[in-house]
């Protein structure tokens, strides 16, 4: 299955590399050629607090989104959430970030029951997204597996439930199979409420040590370069390109404990997987 007219904006996001090695990571991704990025909000803070936020002019690349967790759950966790929220959204926009990709903090997924926290969680996510509006982003919801929305059913239910006027829809493909359900079904089923997409593959397994942790089979938290593994990206991409959807769409690699490679190799697969495809990147010259 071929794409037909390769025009979407691709970015990467941060994630391949250690909070601490964000900058290797903005210089590979910007010299790859890689359109813009994504970097988690934290780490900007982090950025922010040590007077170094200028890396993106350094290596002339944008920052198009910055990846937001919060615990959406806990009502009691409500105002320093809030809190939390509001400060990275004002140096997200401040760098010039879009939007928010806003996910779920993690759960005990053997024991959390979805339905039970529904409306918190709607209730949750559309403040957030008014908070974050009033600052020049755009909220797009990200489902993540061991977070409260992981599955096709919670998925569903979460935008049935959740104001879509201002909420939008940030699926992670990878993430989404990983979860069980079939990631082009969704995007197809939502795609007015696409806002951006992380381009992922996953391994097409998963397995648990005695203590039910997630045993990483690939050295990148059971995900892998793309191409490599079950999703098909080609399909999701053609899909994309004759719905009109212009992007952002960020190509992403977790990192793992034990990468068989390095981040820049990992990442550098990611884009020849896509130049294979028919897009095309810029190449940059070394600052």
């Amino acid at each position: 299955m071929a794409v037909v007219s390769p025009r979407m904006v691709m970015g990467h996001t941060g994630i391949t590399w250690a909070d601490e090695d964000v900058e290797a990571g903005i210089k590979c991704i910007a010299g790859l050629g890689f359109q813009n990025i994504e970097i988690f909000a934290w780490v900007l803070k982090t950025l922010h607090d040590r007077g170094t936020t200028d890396l993106f002019t350094k290596y002339r690349i944008p920052l198009i989104s910055s990846y937001f967790s919060a615990d959406i759950a806990d009502p009691d966790r409500r105002d320093a959430e809030m809190a939390k929220i509001g400060e990275w959204g004002d140096i997200a926009a401040g760098l010039g970030a879009k939007f928010a990709t806003f996910g779920g903090n993690g759960v005990d997924r053997r024991v959390f029951i979805f339905e039970e926290h529904k409306r918190y969680i709607a209730g949750f996510v559309n403040e957030a997204a008014r908070r974050l509006r009033d600052r020049g982003l755009g909220l797009n919801f990200h489902p993540h597996t061991g977070t409260p929305v992981e599955t096709e059913g919670e998925i569903r239910a979460f935008f049935d439930t959740v104001d879509t006027g201002h909420v939008g829809f940030a699926p992670d493909i990878g993430q989404i199979q990983k979860g069980g359900a079939d990631p082009l079904h969704l995007i197809q089923d939502y795609r007015s409420l696409l806002g951006l997409i992380h381009l992922k593959d996953y391994s097409g397994r998963v397995e648990f040590d005695v203590d039910g942790r997630e045993i990483d089979t690939t050295g990148y938290a059971c995900y892998t370069p793309l191409g490599k593994g079950v999703v098909d990206i080609p399909g999701i991409l053609e899909f994309l390109e004759n719905s009109g959807f212009a992007g952002p769409v960020l190509v992403e690699l977790d990192r793992g404990q034990n990468m068989p490679l390095t981040a820049e190799h990992a990442v550098g697969i990611n884009k020849q997987y896509l130049e294979n495809l028919g897009y095309r990147f810029g190449q940059k010259p070394p600052v």
